[in-house]
């Protein structure tokens, strides 16, 4: 929560900021492969041959852009091998709705497993649009990697697909009428970017 306290403050600049939200992915990662089928592995030592488990298969990283990419650095550090891919969707609150404006996702994806980054989960709007999209593509064992996110949005999403698994840091409550985390830690994309 140190590093969450850090990230949040108003104070923190950009470079400090990215290099709290990859630490935390890191760490999140880590949490989140604890339950992940693995497969034993002979590995030959200096000292001989040892039995030892690794992932049985990388997940595909897919980034919801363009916040979902301050998490890459983190999420890639624990798994380097795992492929990436990266969807463009935003809420639009003129429209009351989601827009899709960039989809690329690695080839061979249809029936793997999906790590989806997206550090705030706030409406949910999101990141429900961004799961329906990729079950567009045969992709149903998807995995999301949050920081914060609030009730709403993983009420949300769990009416979208129950079976989805969320690991993040801490629950929010409230959102603003903007429909942003309350008080959060404001325009993620914004702070990593040092933009308006």
């Amino acid at each position: 929560m140190e590093k969450l306290s850090l990230m949040m403050d108003s104070r923190t600049d950009s470079p400090n900021f990215r290099h709290l939200m990859n630490e935390i992915s890191y760490a999140l990662t880590y949490e989140a492969l604890q339950d992940w089928p693995t497969q034993e592995i002979e590995v030959a030592t200096p000292n001989g041959s040892d039995i030892i488990p690794r992932l049985a298969n990388y997940p595909t990283i897919v980034s919801i852009l363009r916040a979902g990419n301050g998490m890459i650095n983190g999420v890639t550090k624990a798994l380097p091998l795992a492929p990436i891919g990266h969807i463009g969707i935003y809420r639009d609150r003129d429209l009351d709705s989601t827009v899709e404006y960039f989809l690329r996702l690695p080839k061979d994806t249809k029936g793997s497993s999906v790590v989806l980054l997206d550090p705030i989960i706030a409406t949910g709007d999101t990141i429900c649009a961004s799961v329906s999209r990729l079950q567009e593509f045969g992709i149903n064992d998807i995995h999301v990697l949050t920081i914060l996110a609030s009730k709403t949005g993983l009420e949300k999403l769990s009416a979208t697909d129950e079976s989805i698994s969320v690991w993040g840091l801490r629950l929010e409550e409230s959102l603003n009428e903007s429909g942003h985390l309350a008080p959060g830690p404001g325009d993620i994309s914004a702070r990593l970017f040092n933009t308006e």
